[in-house]
């Protein structure tokens, strides 16, 4: 017997919604603040700015890389989120929306700090 369609699988919900908050607040705000400040620090630190020296154009590039890698995240985010919408396989969107936000995490860390390290 399938469930009413006006109820949702509680189980799904709570991970969906973090997975959803945690990679939209790195892509966004949390990209940005990183490379603003990383890069001030590589501009202030190297006299020079992302044009015309080779450490900052590098942290410039794992910046980039890292807010890519969270859009890319985020899509994932809200496919998954349709998918719990028309209710297909709750318990693999459940596993997967965790999986997806401890990869958002990791990936604005390690991207951060290679960028960090590159000046």
């Amino acid at each position: 017997m399938t469930p009413h369609p006006s109820s949702r699988p509680r189980a799904v919900r709570g991970p969906l919604r973090l997975a959803l908050a945690v990679t939209l607040l790195l892509a966004t705000f949390g990209s940005f603040a990183a490379a603003f400040g990383g890069m001030t620090a590589c501009t202030s630190e190297n006299s020079c700015s992302v044009t015309d020296c080779a450490p900052c154009a590098t942290a410039n590039d794992w910046f980039m890389a890292g807010w890519a890698g969270q859009g890319l995240l985020l899509l994932a985010a809200g496919a998954l989120a349709l998918l719990a919408g028309r209710r297909i396989r709750p318990p693999a969107i459940r596993v997967t929306a965790m999986w997806l936000t401890a990869l958002s995490l990791t990936l604005f860390a390690v991207t951060t700090v290679l960028a960090q390290r590159s000046f």
